[in-house]
């Protein structure tokens, strides 16, 4: 669990072209923009975070923040004090990226911690201390799920940058090392990507585009079956109408047939 020991927390616009710092707290902060941005140079490396963002900025860390210069920068800021957080949620912490989008809960957290300045009741601070941990574990939760998702995507931009390079080399000689070199990744990280997302090799795919590019040509075109052969990266004839009959069950003869196609003589 994760309780801080106080919170303080408010909202501030700044006119373009503020700054602020340098400074150096001993307590975790957000910093929610709702209008314009903001640059933090944290420890000289800047961070910058646009609008509807939300920023998370560590203890003990040198802060320089300067907003924008062509308009006002409307933020909401919250400090946490969590003292004797046990290792494993302090690694954890700080391997979350340092800005994400403002999510649509973590916006209503904190108005509701902004509308806790005027509550009378005598369990306010109680709850206040209670909000502040939940939007903690909200941004938590979101920078995570934010990670995975920007993985995933940086994932699935290598197998179609692969896939494209087949696409375009299919007549040239295609090794795993000719597809790493293009992907910029080692064989083992290829292969597993590829296994994960389209459940085959790097070279079964490029074997069956192959079979799958010398099917279209038979069916299509009038080209001879040894021109197709090398237009599909296959060294003979012979190695070609093998695997075709492998995958299809049919002849390059019988596709071409059944296709109503007439080979150039």
């Amino acid at each position: 669990m994760i309780y801080p020991t106080s919170v303080l927390f408010g909202h501030a616009i700044y006119p373009p072209g503020s700054t602020l710092g340098p400074r150096r707290w001993h307590t975790h902060e957000f910093v929610l923009i709702y209008h314009g941005s903001m640059t933090v140079e944290v420890n000289r490396v800047p961070v910058t975070a646009g609008p509807n963002s939300a920023t998370l900025l560590f203890p003990g860390d040198e802060e320089y923040f300067c907003f924008s210069k062509t308009s006002e920068t409307h933020h909401a800021w919250l400090h946490l004090t969590l003292p004797n957080l046990p290792p494993p949620l302090s690694e954890r912490i700080k391997r979350l990226p340092h800005v994400i989008p403002l999510s649509a809960p973590m916006h209503t957290l904190m108005d509701h911690l902004l509308e806790l300045r005027t509550c009378p009741l005598p369990t306010t601070q109680e709850m206040i201390k209670t909000v502040a941990a939940q939007l903690l574990w909200r941004f938590v939760g979101e920078a995570e799920q934010h990670s995975i998702n920007r993985q995933d995507k940086l994932r699935s931009a290598i197998v179609e940058r692969v896939k494209n390079y087949v696409y375009t080399h299919l007549d040239e000689e295609l090794s795993l090392n000719h597809l790493t070199l293009a992907a910029a990744i080692s064989p083992a990280h290829l292969t597993r990507l590829f296994h994960r997302q389209v459940g085959e090799t790097p070279m079964e795919y490029v074997w069956q585009q192959r079979v799958k590019r010398g099917v279209e040509l038979l069916e299509f075109t009038g080209l001879t079956v040894q021109q197709i052969a090398l237009r599909c990266g296959f060294k003979t004839s012979y190695h070609f109408s093998r695997r075709i009959k492998s995958v299809t069950g049919r002849t390059p003869t019988q596709i071409r047939n059944q296709a109503g196609n007439v080979p150039v003589m």
